[in-house]
């Protein structure tokens, strides 16, 4: 519970300095678009329109090797008590599902630090079920709470699977510019689902990241403190994914477990991943 409340007061923090940042972008873009008036009134420009330049690079091929951890290191993992778990949805209904298969919602920002610890888990467990490519990475915000924290990208991603569809969605760039649209999908499951009682109180409501298991389990909020990366690259945290003594294997894998055996209780009613390990 201490882990939870941290890391939840970490949340509101941040959430709060987010909305003091969209308050602000009015007023920045207004500016803007004056000094482009102005620039435009002086030159006569010549060149195509501009694009946003992505803020990740793709992955190297040993990360998304890497990502990819073997069921028995991941069963002799031992998270303790530092991994978060998911909340059960408290309606009844059938299950998301997407092109007749079970859906894994995904709505984070590259700029954020705790969508960048999240999305480590969210990979190793997803590539227990399937094959992910065209992995980013990328760090998250020079400026938020720990800064520069390394981690995957899902902007390019891809994923192939027989038991589930993803839809991921990497709402803004690691300096906090707008990436992808908020899909409607992703509006009403954050509407229903990243609000009390699934989140600690009203003024998280909203948060990122928010993680959907087929209507099942969701998460609003990162699994594990951030903290755990710091100073590392994604090359570093990849290497020792497999090591099971490792912090870095403890908090991304034990949180990977976590969301392994949800998603196991969607296709199968039952979990498997420990069940084929160590006996726990």
């Amino acid at each position: 519970m201490r882990a939870r409340e941290r890391l939840a007061a970490e949340r509101a923090a941040r959430k709060r300095a987010e909305a003091r940042r969209r308050l602000l972008a009015p007023i920045a873009a207004v500016t803007a678009v004056l000094a482009i008036v102005v620039a435009l009134a002086a030159v006569k420009l010549s060149a195509g329109p501009a694009h946003l330049v992505a803020s990740e690079t793709p992955a190297s091929a040993a990360v998304v090797r890497q990502v990819s951890v073997p069921a028995a290191v991941l069963a002799s993992v031992d998270p303790g008590q530092a991994v978060t778990s998911l909340e059960p949805v408290k309606t009844s209904g059938p299950p998301l599902t997407i092109g007749g298969k079970p859906a894994i919602v995904f709505v984070s920002e590259e700029s954020c630090p705790f969508c960048a610890a999240e999305r480590w888990s969210v990979a190793v467990a997803l590539s227990h079920f399937g094959t992910l490519s065209h992995l980013g990475t990328t760090s998250s915000s020079a400026t938020d709470v720990y800064p520069n924290t390394a981690t995957l990208s899902f902007r390019t991603a891809r994923y192939q699977s027989a038991e589930l569809t993803l839809r991921t969605t990497e709402l803004a760039d690691n300096a906090g510019r707008p990436l992808q649209p908020q899909t409607a999908l992703d509006t009403r499951l954050i509407d229903a689902f990243d609000v009390p009682p699934y989140v600690n109180s009203a003024d998280q409501s909203g948060a990122v990241p928010f993680l959907d298991i087929a209507n099942k389990y969701v998460l609003a909020g990162a699994q594990y403190n951030p903290q755990v990366l710091a100073g590392l690259s994604a090359a570093q945290i990849a290497s020792q994914l497999t090591n099971p003594s490792s912090r870095v294997a403890q908090a991304i894998d034990g949180s990977a477990q976590v969301i392994i055996t949800a998603i196991d209780q969607v296709l199968h009613g039952k979990p498997t991943l420990r069940a084929a390990g160590a006996g726990a």
